[in-house]
């Protein structure tokens, strides 16, 4: 018999998510704030585990408290809050090694 992973649900509805895939970058942070503080940070560890969503999932990060990313994904949270404060640079580079 083999074991297969469960997706986790995408906390937020999914039409909402395309709007935030979708939306500019400068218009983002905005939409992103109108989310709910935990709901937010659910949702920046679930994009986290889709590698195309990893830009966003760094950008919604970028809006949460430490303690709610905690809350949401344990120790992948804890380094998701690390890796949206790090410099714009630094994380391309890791993301063009593969290493996040």
């Amino acid at each position: 018999m083999q074991f297969q992973r469960q997706e986790e649900p995408c906390p937020v509805p999914e039409s909402l998510l395309g709007d935030l895939y979708r939306t500019h970058p400068q218009g983002l942070r905005e939409l992103v704030k109108t989310i709910p503080p935990f709901t937010r940070a659910l949702l920046a560890v679930y994009c986290r585990g889709h590698a195309h969503l990893l830009s966003l999932s760094l950008t919604i990060a970028s809006t949460c408290e430490k303690e709610d990313l905690i809350n949401a994904g344990g120790d992948q949270g804890a380094a998701l809050y690390e890796q949206a404060r790090r410099p714009r640079r630094d994380l391309l580079k890791l993301v063009e090694q593969d290493l996040i």
